[in-house]
């Protein structure tokens, strides 16, 4: 199991969003707009998971997820997402894993729970990996369809309770086999709508042998679940707290005499209103204008397509007109040898 020397802070909800967001800070350049007025984060979605694996070394495995923007949807930020040792006082998360190997009796080590966005530059993904993980095979795809996929907060808090689980890194059980299987077939089990590709084989296997390492799905399910559920009713409350708090303020303004500033208050969210349903509006044109050329482009594809089989008919019906002729001839020719003959 090879280990990232680069060191990362420990995991958190903040810093996976954080992570996600990254990457559409440069493309595209509206990433304010995932996040709402309130300061939660809209529904970015969990599009895709791809299930790696070092092919040297300790055969470290790592997953890829891909978050879909949730305005711009050619956009997609994506993640590495695996379990190493904390740093020892070496320095050097890779040179704590071989300590681990080498000696399997000591004493568990803090685990490392890393989320890290790949770069957005000329690096194809695949060219990326091998430059943090070095040689590697991909195992498995896995896609979820746009009516089912994992929100960035469903996946975030199912990661964080993955840790709370197990926050120490132990060889035979709690290792990176067990956290990148643990992930995948949690959220396989959570949300049972998608579509998995197998495309090698070697999961949870070091030199060909199966690893020994804890089985948590089930457990990790129930505390996600429950976790969740406290999410939402915290939420919930949340959002009536500040909904009797607006109230409160409203009716104080009003009992100080201050309602005069109502209009003014009212034209600023018209205001805000406004350029909201403006921006709107011009992102639906925007898609409406896509769509027209899209439409164009097929109806001028459509229209070579029928030329060329119109040509080809006329082409068909010359050779076929070409052939009786010939036929005719060659009767004629036949006849007239048969008259002179006669």
């Amino acid at each position: 199991m090879a280990f990232k020397s680069k060191s990362v802070k420990r995991f958190s909800i903040r810093n996976f969003l954080a992570a996600i967001l990254h990457p559409f800070m440069s493309s595209p350049t509206d990433a304010p707009g995932v996040f709402t007025p309130a300061g939660k984060p809209s529904h970015i979605d969990l599009e895709r998971m791809v299930y790696g694996k070092c092919t040297i070394e300790f055969e470290h495995e790592f997953l890829l997820l891909y978050f879909r923007h949730p305005t711009q949807h050619h956009a997609v930020a994506i993640l590495t997402l695996e379990r190493t040792c904390a740093e020892n006082t070496t320095g050097s998360s890779r040179s704590a894993g071989q300590a681990v190997i080498v000696s399997p009796s000591v004493s568990p080590i803090t685990a490392q729970d890393t989320i890290t966005p790949t770069t957005s530059s000329s690096f194809t993904i695949d060219s990326y990996v091998t430059q943090e993980f070095g040689p590697h095979k991909y195992l498995f795809e896995l896609d979820f369809p746009a009516s089912a996929r994992p929100s960035a907060m469903q996946v975030s808090i199912l990661l964080c309770v993955l840790s709370k689980h197990s926050p120490m890194y132990e060889l035979l059980q709690y290792q990176c086999y067990w956290y990148a299987y643990t992930v995948w077939e949690a959220l396989k089990k959570l949300f049972p709508e998608h579509v998995e590709r197998p495309l090698n084989e070697g999961r949870s296997r070091f030199k060909g042998q199966p690893i020994k390492k804890a089985e948590s799905v089930n457990t990790v399910c129930e505390q996600y679940r429950a976790e969740w559920a406290r999410f939402e009713e915290a939420a919930g409350e949340r959002r009536r707290a500040k909904e009797e708090e607006e109230r409160r303020v409203r009716m104080a303004v009003l009992a100080e005499g201050r309602a005069q500033r109502q209009p003014e208050v009212d034209d600023e969210r018209r205001q805000k209103e406004e350029a909201e349903r403006k921006a709107d509006e011009e992102r639906r044109q925007k898609e409406e204008a896509e769509r027209t050329a899209d439409e164009e482009r097929r109806q001028k594809e459509e229209a070579e397509r029928t030329a060329d089989e119109e040509r080809r008919q006329r082409e068909g019906a010359a050779r076929e007109h070409e052939a009786e002729m010939n036929r005719m001839r060659a009767r004629m020719a036949e006849l007239e040898r048969r008259a002179a003959g006669y």
